[in-house]
């Protein structure tokens, strides 16, 4: 009689957009060498999920929203201020791979192209209706989640529609040479950033220096030259084996690891006080343009109550019984 192995335990299978997912870095997790540090800044600023694209009429940022199932899929949200009296019944919007049409009341509120017609997935995105502070006025927006395919190897962090790509500065917005993001750019320059040197205390003193002994002869520029103090030297000096000429060594207090890890410090001390008196003045500038900004108009502001019908009352039994008849004799409930 043979014994038959009970069979493993199935593995649940990774969704394709979970293995995506994990191949896009969102914010600076890494630290690469001092020489790279301005490409790193640059590339994570330009993957920023928090960056939001406003163009007045509506607005859009990239990011993640979690499905139905619970797993994070990239998306694009984006949003649209309507009227505070509308209504969900009111909104038809028509999507498909290359333009949305939404109207409201027969009203078209956005028309438009989409700069890329390969990575929207049309069937999953879908669209609600919220309230949110916009500009300090509380309003009503139409959300519309973007859903982008699983197998597009492309990010939208640039453009999404056509009509973004305008004018800038007397030039064509698409004639500015720039790659797309893909998921192989962002693994190139993972791959391309270099780990900074240990940082060395400072009772440590090994280093390599032959760089910068600075081994050739002054005179004729021989580097048949031996570097030694004489007794009746007071520093350390060049000799030359093919000429007479004798020139001092060059000394450094610290070896040469001490030395540019002392100058990298330097120049990160003086980017990080520039970087804050830039951040200092656009706070500033931020704050006075506030100051004398207009008020904001608040015809369309949704009142603070809005959803006071969707909250639970509660009532005592005195207030629930007069509620009751009261909904009795005008008909509301039918007993």
């Amino acid at each position: 009689m043979s014994q038959t192995s009970a069979p493993p335990p199935p593995v649940p299978p990774v969704p394709p957009v979970m293995k995506r997912s994990m191949l896009a870095p969102h914010g600076p997790v890494l630290r690469p060498q001092y020489s790279q540090e301005e490409e790193w800044e640059e590339f994570c600023e330009r993957t920023d999920t928090s960056k939001v694209h406003d163009f007045g009429r509506y607005w859009w940022t990239y990011g993640r929203d979690e499905d139905d199932d619970g797993f994070l899929r990239e998306a694009v949200f984006l949003e649209i201020p309507v009227r505070k009296d509308v209504e969900a019944r009111q909104v038809k919007a028509d999507l498909s791979m290359r333009r949305l049409n939404i109207k409201v009341n027969g009203e078209s509120i956005l028309e438009e192209e989409f700069e890329d017609p390969k990575w929207l997935n049309v069937s999953e995105s879908y669209w609600e209706l919220e309230v949110k502070e916009v500009k300090k006025v509380r309003r009503k927006v139409l959300r519309y989640v973007l859903y982008i395919m699983m197998e597009c190897p492309k990010y939208i962090t640039r453009w999404l529609f056509l009509c973004e790509k305008t004018e800038d500065d007397g030039r064509l917005v698409d004639q500015i040479d720039e790659e797309e993001d893909h998921i192989d750019d962002r693994l190139r320059m993972i791959a391309k950033m270099k780990e900074p040197e240990p940082y060395r205390d400072a009772d440590i003193w090994f280093s390599e220096t032959e760089e910068e002994e600075e081994r050739w002869c002054d005179g004729c520029g021989s580097t048949r030259v031996v570097v030694m103090r004489r007794g009746t030297d007071e520093h350390y000096m060049k000799y030359c084996n093919d000429c007479p000429f004798v020139s001092p060594a060059k000394e450094n207090p610290l070896p040469t690891g001490l030395m540019k890890q002392k100058d990298i410090d330097e120049k990160r001390a003086r980017k990080a006080r520039l970087k804050a008196r830039k951040a200092e003045a656009k706070r500033r500038a931020e704050a006075e343009k506030e100051k004398n900004a207009p008020e904001p108009d608040r015809s369309e502001e949704v009142p603070a109550d809005y959803n006071k019908s969707e909250k639970t009352r509660m009532y005592t039994e005195e207030e629930f019984h007069d509620v009751l008849t009261q909904a009795l004799k005008s008909g509301e409930i039918k007993w």
